[in-house]
């Protein structure tokens, strides 16, 4: 009843469950999933639009490049002057008003743009000259404190005509001390008498830039960085969120422009902007915790309500389940006693529930259903009974066992002895004995087979060199019980139907074996068969109930092995034409 029990309580459990969790289950993975979608697209729209105005902010501030470069090619001749006085020894007195000149080309935007640290222009020239505005005139890089940006302008090819990187520049101050300041510096070559003669040298004050991007309309968390072309980080909003070299490599990598990534540890969602002009990267990071903070918080709500549901549900369903199983108990309590013959409890006067109904309206039939059960099983027993016993007396004729006695006694006075007439009455007696002794009908495997030797014998003295019987049985199947008499008519079957017909020496194969839980039995000949017809005509036959006058061993064999162990059990017949027949049976370890 145990396992009733859980049965029930699972069958009352889904009954309950499914209707509230699948709903709710339903519900809140598509609103989470819906909401997720929109927030994503969104992230995604408004963080490409903020690195787009990013980088517009930007590159106004690095078009300064671009103003100067066209006022150089507008002063073409200026500039060919200058080249041409960086060159002398020493400037003639005219040289220094052209050069005050153009000092204040670069100077006014030096002075006048907050975020510009300084400008330096320089010309391909011998001594190295160049002009700065943070100096008075003209400078020689041997001189001048910043030279490092000399050698980046000699590294870089010429075909490359602007570029971007951050520095140290380390100025002297009062004394013999100094100060190093970080700048980013933008180069751009000029070409003044001939192609790429010199570049512009535009120092940017990174603290400027880092003030701009600290004043974008971020989310929490938020950070805006910008790569340069050897993707290290030249700009922030927050100094102390730091991006390693490997995940900055990992991002250059990427070719999706909006994708999620473990960043120090933590998942963030990321999007890219590339600039062509400057071969930067523009790049936006925020914690994917913060961005999806509503579908989350969906599916926290959507697993607590599940939790209680279930919690619900199985409370309904324990009460349900005992309620049930009550009345179920009470209904077999009263079956039971219905068939021990027991006065029954007493009944309810009226139903509660569909039990109650079911209780009042059957348990009266079902009195009188068990009670016509009961004797139509005991007529059927009896009809069973009746004829297995007549099957039974078809094969074993009893009144033949005396007469035999006398013939046996007989013979041996006329020969004075025994004799090949008085062996075969012999095994004849022992066959009429066996079939005659009493019984269940039962005998073990071993006795079977003992018994079936006389039969043998007798059909070895008629059949001389015409067949041979090879016995092949398990050890281990000879103690379990088999119905008597079952290989004789078989013998007989493949001898009188197979081997009798056939040009030859006929064999007979009986096999024994254990298969599981069953006892399988064949006996196989190598006689001549039958057709496909007669073999579905025979089976159509062993099945029937009609009596047989042809394969009557057979047939017998078949009925008493379906009394004995039920319908499912029997012999079944496999033949094919030239080769030979075997029956098989398959029936239960007792």
């Amino acid at each position: 009843m145990t396992k009733v029990y859980f049965k029930f309580f699972a069958r009352n459990l889904l009954t309950f469950l499914i209707p509230m969790l699948v709903p709710l289950l339903v519900l809140g993975t598509l609103s989470t999933f819906l909401i997720s979608q929109y927030i994503t697209k969104e992230i995604n729209n408004n963080n490409m639009n903020l690195l787009k105005q990013t980088k517009g902010n930007i590159e106004l501030i690095f078009n300064e490049l671009d103003t100067l470069n066209l006022h150089i090619v507008a002063s073409a001749l200026q500039f060919t002057n200058l080249k041409n006085m960086m060159t002398k020894e020493f400037p003639e007195p005219v040289d220094y008003d052209q050069l005050a000149s153009l000092k204040n080309f670069i100077d006014s935007p030096s002075i006048g743009k907050p975020y510009i640290d300084s400008i330096y222009i320089y010309l391909n020239n011998d001594r190295k000259r160049f002009i700065s505005s943070t100096t008075g005139g003209l400078v020689e890089l041997n001189d001048f404190y910043d030279s490092d940006w000399y050698s980046s302008y000699q590294s870089h090819p010429l075909d490359e005509l602007m570029w971007a990187e951050s520095r140290p520049v380390i100025r002297p101050t009062t004394g013999q001390s100094t100060v190093q300041t970080n700048v980013i510096t933008m180069f751009r070559r000029i070409s003044v008498a001939a192609d790429n003669d010199g570049i512009i040298v535009l120092n940017v004050k990174p603290d400027y830039i880092t003030q701009s991007l600290n004043e974008l309309d971020t989310l929490q968390g938020q950070s805006i960085f910008i790569l340069d072309r050897d993707n290290n980080v030249i700009f922030r909003n927050h100094p102390d969120y730091k991006l390693t070299a490997e995940d900055a490599e990992t991002i250059y990598r990427t070719d999706s422009s909006f994708f999620s990534m473990k960043v120090n540890g933590e998942t963030q969602v990321l999007n890219k902007l590339a600039s062509e002009k400057y071969q930067w990267t523009f790049l936006s990071s925020v914690p994917s915790d913060s961005l999806y903070v509503i579908p989350n918080g969906l599916k926290l709500t959507t697993l607590v309500l599940l939790i209680i549901s279930f919690a619900i549900g199985t409370m309904l369903a324990y009460w349900l389940t005992r309620k049930n199983y009550s009345n179920l108990k009470a209904i077999v309590t009263i079956l039971d006693f219905a068939k021990s013959g027991r006065p029954l409890p007493p009944l309810p006067r009226y139903s509660k529930d569909v039990f109650g109904y079911i209780l009042q309206n059957t348990l009266n039939h079902f009195i009188e259903h068990n009670f016509l059960k009961v004797q139509l099983s005991e007529r059927k027993y009896l009809l069973q009974t009746l004829e297995f016993e007549a099957l039974h007396a078809q094969i074993n004729p009893h009144f033949l066992f005396n007469t035999l006695e006398t013939l046996n006694w007989k013979a041996s006075k006329l020969t004075g002895g025994p004799n090949d007439m008085t062996d075969i009455i012999e095994n004849l007696s022992d066959i009429l004995r066996y079939s005659l002794e009493g019984g269940s009908g039962m005998v073990s495997l071993q006795t079977e087979i003992n018994q079936t030797l006389p039969y043998i014998a007798i059909l070895r003295t008629r059949y001389k060199d015409k067949f041979d019987v090879s016995w092949d049985v398990d050890d281990k199947a000879l103690k379990y019980h088999v119905l008597k008499l079952t290989f004789q008519p078989l013998i007989e079957n493949s001898l009188y139907h197979g081997i009798k017909e056939k040009d030859g020496f006929g064999l007979i194969r009986v096999k024994a074996r254990v298969s599981g839980a069953r006892l399988l039995l064949s006996v196989v000949d190598n006689g001549i068969g039958v057709t496909a017809e007669k073999l579905a005509y025979l089976r159509t036959q062993l099945e029937s109930s009609l009596d047989q006058s042809q394969h009557i061993g057979m047939f017998n064999t078949q009925k008493r092995l379906k009394l004995t162990y039920g319908k499912t059990f029997g012999l079944t017949i496999r033949s094919k034409l030239g080769w030979g027949t075997g029956i098989y049976i398959a029936i239960p370890i007792d």
